[in-house]
């Protein structure tokens, strides 16, 4: 029981480091992956959703993408979201 709990807290804190590296330092798709595999092998990865926010405040523009004002955070909750319900129907 207790090493479900740590493993989980170093997933977590893989997942996270690994987004601030790729947010910062790598190609916008390469973020979303990561964040997607985030969302998948860690339950309930709300540092997606800040992270969105995070690139919408680093890279956002006034018009931003698609014309539409913080894209990647809109993107962010509805992967968050999609992946929270597909893996909850998913056998690990």
């Amino acid at each position: 029981c207790h090493d479900d709990r740590f493993e989980e807290k170093i997933m977590r804190l893989s997942f996270t480091i690994l987004s601030i590296i790729s947010l910062i330092f790598l190609p916008w798709w390469i973020t979303a992956l990561v964040l997607i595999a985030g969302c998948f092998f860690v339950e309930s990865f709300y540092e997606c959703i800040v992270f969105g926010i995070l690139a919408d405040s680093l890279y956002g523009t006034e018009w931003s993408f698609h014309g539409v004002p913080y894209a990647a955070t809109l993107y962010a909750l509805v992967v968050f979201l999609v992946v929270s319900f597909i893996s909850k129907r998913l056998a690990w």
